[in-house]
């Protein structure tokens, strides 16, 4: 089953780089026949994005190697990095929006190309609801934390092509009116909007891996939970006294057992495999990335 769910996930960020990379392509090409703001940051997220996805698809396999001397926790641990580093990417990406829109308020704004505005936003769309359909569906459906994060980038996407609707539409709309001087400061107001729009989940999304990124305890609750299950379903580890120690590091969960060993106790080589098989079973149950470890004291 995990096998197959890591099978899902690699094919599934496949489909998303290659969606990216359509997608790149098409707005340098739209950048190049257009002076808008909104399409050149759209242009730069998405060269980002090809090259952050390459950096996803990797991660995705090495994540599921085996625990080695120099990566004792495995390498689960790259996961937060990677949403870190893209969450991280989107903020600079709006903070740049925000400084050249500004400029461009204040030198004087290009003209507004109205057609290949809204041309490129519909193509765009197009293929960023297909991303996000697909890839949204197939995260849940197997829990990936990778395809989670690649969802919301493409959630970001949807609307950010739907402000460049807007945008298009308000503006064009204004050539009509008295206002229409002030057409073409729409695409550069509409860009500062909704470049803060943008920022909001990824920073908290950064926030979140932020924490992830620190060895700290877990919440008490879950914490309770672990000890309780490995009590019922593991009967005999009461007589070893055991002290739980429950930890996150590194987005990993890892669970310490210390067990108190008498001098004259029989061998207990039978009982910690006991232990650990079915103390990982558990884990299992509650998260795919997790290490057990133990930890024994000889008593009189």
């Amino acid at each position: 089953m995990i096998a197959n769910n890591s099978k899902i996930e690699y094919h599934s960020l496949l489909f998303s780089f290659y969606i990216v990379l359509a997608l790149m392509v098409c707005s340098l090409i739209f950048n190049e026949l257009t002076e808008s703001n909104i399409i050149e940051v759209d242009a730069g997220s998405y060269v980002i994005s090809a090259i952050i996805g390459l950096v996803t698809i990797y991660i995705s396999r090495l994540k599921e190697k085996p625990k080695d001397e120099n990566h004792p926790l495995g390498f689960a641990g790259y996961v937060p990095v990677l949403n870190l580093i893209r969450s991280f990417m989107v903020i600079l990406i709006c903070i740049k929006a925000i400084g050249e829109s500004l400029g461009s308020i204040f030198n004087g704004p290009e003209p507004t190309a109205h057609g290949i505005m809204f041309l490129y936003a519909l193509v765009t769309l197009f293929f960023n609801l297909v991303a996000y359909i697909v890839i949204n569906s197939r995260g849940k459906k197997i829990g990936s934390a990778l395809l989670k994060t690649d969802a919301l980038d493409w959630k970001t996407d949807i609307f950010f092509n739907l402000s460049i609707v807007l945008a298009v539409a308000f503006s064009y709309c204004l050539q009509f009116t008295a206002y229409k001087a002030y057409a073409d400061y729409v695409d550069p107001v509409f860009c500062i909007i909704f470049s803060i729009a943008m920022a909001y989940y990824p920073i908290v999304l950064f926030s979140e891996n932020v924490k992830l990124l620190s060895v700290s305890s877990i919440d008490k609750e879950l914490q309770a939970k672990i000890i309780q299950a490995f009590t019922e379903k593991i009967t005999h580890i009461d007589k070893y006294a055991p002290v739980f120690t429950v930890l996150q590091v590194g987005g990993v969960l890892w669970v310490n057992i210390e067990l108190f060993v008498h001098e004259d106790d029989e061998p207990i080589a039978l009982d910690y495999m006991v232990i650990r098989t079915k103390g990982e079973e558990i884990l299992n149950e509650i998260t795919p990335d997790n290490k057990i470890s133990f930890l024994f004291n000889r008593v009189k």
